[in-house]
């Protein structure tokens, strides 16, 4: 079976959609080695995640610049449109949730994956262009896909809620792919830790201001935070925070390595999103046996059960900053039977091996 996988995402500096493309693909190669031949098209081929295809002589169609969220996305599916052509796949995947212009497989199925449909559910962390993009782009991906794949239950039914038509394509459960981490030299070195990228919808203004009420209220931990910064709002929170707090240390984007080392030392890592698909840190953060506070939202108590630490987000936005604060101060230690448990559940073998069963029905 032939896959083209759309790996724009994963070209450079990946984030979340960014590893879950490489992780599927990556699994599917090594536990399907003799069922699945991947070919990937991308915009740029320039991470470490890419060379590890590149190194496995996995054919890799370069479009040649970087399109990410920009009109540059209708003429790199043209592009995509050429490779289906060339490549004859059996599946055609579209990691990225939304094909903006009519594609066609004529040798086999298109599958999508949708994250989310924030840009529609929570318009207020998005511009009024990309809501229009978006909205357009996932009634016409809809109506020309196939199979769609949900990284959630809480995904899929949010979706098919929204869009009746989604009840009648294949589907299937595709949970995030996980790698299980061997800690070398765990520690506590007194400080919380957040990696992810640094926007409203993740909670990262929740973060620093209740970081700073922490501090006046006397406590010691430092913060480091390690991710993209997405909106300019929260770049001049963490420069007016930071500049009377010097216990913050701001990583920016970081690799495998250190943020092994980050999560290695942290006292406890906080994920305090408002909105979320899945959330891969704090499952990460399991590997490490770390103490984690996250919200209470509905994908965290899907996927982390009851493991962890939650605080009210649905409250006001004082109320919400208190008891995160609350949580700073007071949290319970991790479970490594609980732990191991969940992290158990997205490991590549368990996640690979299910999605690989589901797709050799289109063989």
């Amino acid at each position: 079976m032939t896959i083209l996988v759309d790996g724009r995402t994963m070209g450079s500096n990946p984030s979340g959609i960014g590893m879950y493309a490489y992780n599927f693909s990556k699994t599917l190669l090594e536990i399907g080695d003799l069922t699945f031949h991947i070919v990937i098209v991308t915009d740029v081929s320039e991470s470490d995640e890419m060379k590890y295809f590149e190194n496995r002589n996995i054919e890799i169609l370069e479009y040649g610049e970087r399109v990410e969220k920009s009109f540059k996305l209708f003429s790199y599916f043209i592009f995509v449109q050429k490779c289906i052509y060339k490549v004859k796949p059996d599946i055609f995947w579209e990691i990225n949730e939304i094909i903006p212009i009519k594609i066609k497989n004529p040798y086999g199925k298109k599958m999508v994956t949708i994250h989310d449909l924030f840009p529609i559910t929570s318009p207020q962390y998005f511009n009024r262009i990309y809501r229009l993009y978006f909205r357009y782009g996932m009634f016409r991906t809809i109506r020309q896909t196939d199979i769609f794949l949900y990284d959630s239950m809480e995904t899929k039914r949010i979706a098919e809620a929204r869009y009746k038509l989604l009840k009648m394509k294949d589907n299937y459960v595709a949970y995030i792919i996980i790698d299980r981490i061997y800690p070398n030299n765990v520690s506590n070195k007194g400080y919380f830790l957040y990696i992810g990228n640094l926007e409203r919808r993740k909670g990262s203004d929740l973060l620093l201001k209740a970081f700073d009420l922490y501090k006046k209220n006397g406590g010691t931990n430092e913060l480091h935070i390690a991710g993209k910064m997405r909106e300019q709002e929260i770049q001049e929170l963490y420069d007016a925070i930071s500049r009377k707090n010097p216990s913050i240390t701001y990583h920016g984007y970081i690799g495998d390595e250190k943020k092994k080392r980050l999560f290695e030392n942290c006292s406890c890592f906080v994920f305090p999103s408002r909105e979320e698909g899945f959330g891969m840190p704090p499952v990460e953060a399991m590997n490490f046996y770390k103490p984690i506070i996250v919200s209470n939202i509905t994908i965290f108590t899907e996927i982390l059960e009851n493991s962890v630490n939650y605080f009210d987000i649905t409250g006001d936005e004082s109320a919400t900053i208190q008891q995160l604060c609350d949580c700073m101060f007071h949290f319970k230690e991790g479970q490594k039977e609980m732990y191991d448990g969940i992290v158990n559940k997205y490991i590549p073998f368990t996640c690979g091996r299910s999605l690989m069963e589901f797709l050799q029905q289109y063989d």
